[in-house]
């Protein structure tokens, strides 16, 4: 019985190994030469609210988390990062300050990786949030690490939350791995021009 247990747990850790293994890196926003897949199911949203809590915790910040995701996410997605941060987390907003912003989320098989940029004695600095799991595994936090480098202050994306001037945020169509930024001219219909006579 032992022999049985132990062969059918070797078995079930070498399909892991080898799925993990096989499995290609997705990113999103996407990098040159890697798979988009936009954060919008499981794990995406666990990972990116697991890795605000941690660069949150890490910082020793206090007071309410405010948040910020990529451009071009569903207002459903920030629904369920911020129903996975503690009480009182809002989305970012134009003009806001101290938010912990998630800049990248990179994923293959088990692991997965998280780039927030998060506010530290009034400088912008970049943190990497290592995570494990799996379909039967929680995602757990494996790592952070804290760059010692300056980035620049992240500007508001929350699909529903209204910019200083009252209008939502410009819609990011993502086309493969080109991110197009649409304009308010680029998204209102246009009046036909006449050509002049030759």
């Amino acid at each position: 019985m032992t022999t049985r247990v132990l062969a059918s747990l070797l078995l079930l850790s070498s399909v892991a190994l080898f799925s993990t293994a096989c499995a290609s890196v997705s990113t999103y926003p996407p990098t040159a030469g890697k798979t988009m897949s936009k954060p919008n199911v499981s794990p995406g949203p666990e990972i990116m609210a697991g890795a605000v809590k941690e660069a949150y915790r890490v910082s020793g910040a206090t007071g309410p988390i405010v948040f910020n995701l990529p451009a071009g996410l569903e207002t459903s997605t920030w629904d369920r990062v911020a129903k996975l941060l503690p009480a009182g987390a809002v989305a970012m907003t134009a003009g806001a300050e101290n938010a912990f912003s998630v800049q990248q989320t990179r994923i293959s098989g088990g692991v997965a990786e998280v780039d927030v940029v998060y506010p530290e004695r009034g400088v912008y600095q970049l943190m990497t949030v290592k995570f494990k799991g799996g379909a039967l595994i929680p995602w757990r936090v494996e790592w952070a690490y804290r760059w010692v480098i300056p980035a620049n202050a992240p500007l508001a994306n929350a699909p529903h939350v209204p910019l200083a001037n009252g209008e939502l945020p410009v819609r990011i169509e993502i086309v493969g791995e080109t991110t197009t930024e649409l304009t308010t001219e680029e998204t209102q219909p246009q009046a036909p021009v006449e050509e002049s006579p030759k």
